[in-house]
């Protein structure tokens, strides 16, 4: 699952029509969700395959601009599959708390469909 986070086109399967990504420690990426927005930032930790902590915002935002909230991301073997948990940190206000986790929730259920 890991390279899901980390492999441009499929990263797109779950989560937008396109992504740019150089997945290293420093290295940039750029999500095109749906070719009207755009999510940006940097990795700051790749520990495959089991975490990623990235900085994430979007372009264009006054609110949460590029780079300007915290994603971390870890998977687990759990029997059969792997148990995701994200935590994205940083937000000013809870309109953007809820957006985002609503948000997630909709993806990660759709990265989930990709291996049901």
């Amino acid at each position: 699952m890991f390279e899901y986070l980390t492999d441009p086109s499929k990263f797109a399967q779950w989560m937008g029509v396109g992504a740019e990504i150089d997945p290293r420690p420093g290295g940039a990426y750029r999500i095109n969700v749906d070719d009207e927005h755009f999510a940006a930032g940097r990795y700051i930790e790749i520990d495959a395959p089991s975490r990623i902590v990235m900085t994430w915002g979007w372009e264009g935002s006054g609110e949460v601009g590029p780079g300007s909230t915290t994603v971390e991301i870890t998977l687990e073997p759990d029997g059969q599959g792997t148990l995701l948990r994200l935590r994205h940190t940083g937000f000013t206000g809870e309109q953007q708390r809820i957006d985002h986790r609503d948000g997630w929730v909709r993806y990660t259920g759709q990265l989930k469909e990709l291996f049901a």
